[in-house]
């Protein structure tokens, strides 16, 4: 059985999906990663890993991703350590850099998002991505959005693997189990997601209508918390609305199916993972009409699309779901048989099985 050394955050919730993907088939796996860890989960599923614990902040600054140069000596010896059949970098402007510099073939990239679309269109952060991905053999990315903009650093080969569900998991629920309206987003607490935009939608709301029974429910953690919070009590919304701490993948369902809308109002996204989760939970989504979110929903069928940083579209399409109960079941189910008919799990496992299996992917 082929053994793959996967490059990337430990701490992940993506790295750590394909890795247990990968289990399933009985790949041998290895994590070289650069930040400090809690190796508990790798150790029950007898992951080998190599840990430099490096400052994980170089994501945010170009120059600091230089600094992964003298972690390159580092990936030499877990290579020679661990013996890999495939080297997988996750990320394409850094730990894709590392795995260039490696010289092992072959190689795979997968581009997540950020590393394309956020990382610092500079000429110098330019060459890196090009000079990334024309080492790698294959490059893999999760949307049409990733695809067309990763095509312009003509890498060599080039798939579309989009993120899947597992319906069994996400699925709809008999009853909210409460009164009132309950709007509710699983995003982490950073500027990109619009999380602030979101709870000026919310006050909107509350405002012109006032006796209507509603909550937001914020489910994530992240830098800008705190200037969330003074945001709230600005609004004079406290009482309505509640921070509720990321959970484990088991216990997500039931978290979604809390919910009555929910909504993702990101000013830039690749693909839109919790999006599909809500959608397989038969939840309605808002969302904005930006990059994956489109790729994902379909407007006025599964979801209502808005204009980006526009709190008051979004107030009026997250409105039109609370007072109409018709549409939010209609689109609920809509979303539902959507991700069953495109986003399966058990679709995407079987392709990525097929990737690292294949003769033809790998020599």
């Amino acid at each position: 059985m082929k053994r793959i050394l996967i490059l990337g955050d430990i701490n992940s919730a993506h790295t750590k999906k394909w890795v247990y993907v990968l289990l399933e088939k009985n790949f041998e796996i290895g994590i070289f990663s650069l930040s400090a860890a809690n190796h508990e989960w790798c150790e029950n599923a007898g992951i080998t890993v190599f840990s430099e614990c490096a400052n994980e902040q170089f994501e945010r600054a170009l120059w600091l991703k230089l600094s992964y140069l003298k972690n390159v000596r580092a990936l030499k010896r877990a290579i020679s350590l661990f013996a890999p059949d495939i080297l997988h970098a996750f990320y394409a402007s850094s730990y894709g850099l590392l795995g260039a510099l490696s010289g092992f073939h072959p190689f795979f990239i997968s581009v997540l998002g950020s590393d394309m679309l956020l990382f610092p269109k500079s000429f110098i952060g330019n060459k890196i991505l090009a000079y990334n991905l024309k080492k790698a053999h294959l490059c893999i990315v999760s949307s049409r959005l990733l695809e067309k903009a990763a095509k312009d650093y003509s890498p060599s080969r080039l798939v579309r693997i989009p993120f899947g569900v597992d319906t069994e998991l996400f699925k709809s629920a008999e009853s909210k189990g409460k009164q009132g309206i309950v709007i509710g987003t699983v995003k982490a607490l950073e500027d990109v997601y619009g999380i602030d935009v979101l709870i000026k939608a919310f006050a909107i709301i509350s405002k012109e209508h006032p006796k209507l029974d509603i909550q937001l429910n914020i489910v994530g953690e992240g830098s800008r918390k705190v200037f969330l919070m003074d945001l709230i009590q600005k609004e004079q919304i406290e009482n309505k609305v509640l921070f509720i701490n990321p959970v484990p993948q088991q216990e997500l369902p039931a978290l979604y199916r809390s919910f009555h809308i929910a909504a993702f109002l990101s000013h830039s996204e690749s693909f839109g993972v919790a999006v599909l989760e809500a959608q397989a939970c038969a939840i309605p989504v808002v969302v904005t009409k930006v990059g994956g979110l489109m790729e994902v929903t379909e407007n006025r069928k599964t979801a209502l699309w808005v204009e980006p940083d526009n709190a008051q579209d979004a107030a009026e399409k997250i409105y039109r779901l609370i007072i109409n109960e018709k549409l939010r079941k209609e689109m609920g189910e809509a979303g539902r048989r959507k991700v069953i008919n495109e986003y399966r799990l058990e679709d995407t496992k079987q392709t990525i099985w097929n990737v690292y299996s294949r003769d033809d992917e790998v020599n």
